[in-house]
């Protein structure tokens, strides 16, 4: 059986977004660039002040506002833990704790026997979850949820350590390096893995399994 060839879990839709950039890469950058330079309270605004103007502008263009909606509401949480905290590496602990915390749910969730790719791809594509739990699909989801585990505990582990010696450069390009650059790759090792791994567990496709269960 061969993996749908739609680009699971979005890849074509990350890679060929230009916005994405500008959207929530760029205010992250801009943080950290006017904290070396000026105060946090002036980082923040800084940050803050990108992030409203690309939301207005995404509004007069009356272009989607999923990305800069995100990034404004990833930067304020940021910002408000900076400006508490008085120190610039508080910026990046709202993600860092949310990375842990989805390394974990990816792990408890191939433990339950329900792996947190599969319900992930089930909400994009809408395909039924009983065909994601089928015992020739569902090792191929719970395997490639490991990887997603050991990606996301990894990254929020690595830039934990970086926020704890106050290295606001190297966090800062973990950040990015490990943001959307490392989730593009992530993803497309994930579609070729899960490609192969169904074609060798043999078991049906959506298709198959839908014609089945109408039967």
């Amino acid at each position: 059986m061969s993996a749908p060839d739609d680009g699971a879990y979005g890849l074509r839709d990350v890679v060929g977004n230009p916005r994405v950039l500008v959207d929530t890469v760029a205010p992250t950058v801009l943080f950290a660039v006017a904290a070396v330079r000026l105060s946090v309270p002036a980082a923040a605004a800084v940050a803050v002040t990108w992030c409203v103007a690309v939301l207005v502008l995404r509004l007069v263009r009356r272009e989607s506002l999923t990305l800069a909606a995100s990034g404004l509401g990833g930067v304020a949480l940021g910002v408000a833990v900076a400006l508490l905290s008085g120190d610039a590496e508080g910026f990046f602990l709202p993600g860092i704790v949310g990375n842990l915390a989805f390394g974990a749910l990816c792990v408890v969730s191939v433990l339950v026997r329900r792996p947190a790719l599969a319900y992930t791809s089930a909400a994009i594509y809408r395909w039924p979850m009983g065909w994601y739990l089928h015992p020739r699909v569902r090792p191929a989801y719970s395997e490639v949820t490991w990887l997603w585990a050991a990606y996301y505990l990894a990254k929020g582990g690595v830039q934990l350590l970086l926020v704890r010696q106050g290295e606001l450069a190297a966090l800062t390009t973990a950040r990015l390096v490990l943001g959307w650059p490392g989730l593009v790759g992530l993803l497309a090792v994930t579609y070729a893995y899960v490609s192969w791994r169904l074609q060798s567990l043999g078991g049906p496709d959506v298709q198959e399994y839908r014609a089945q269960q109408a039967s």
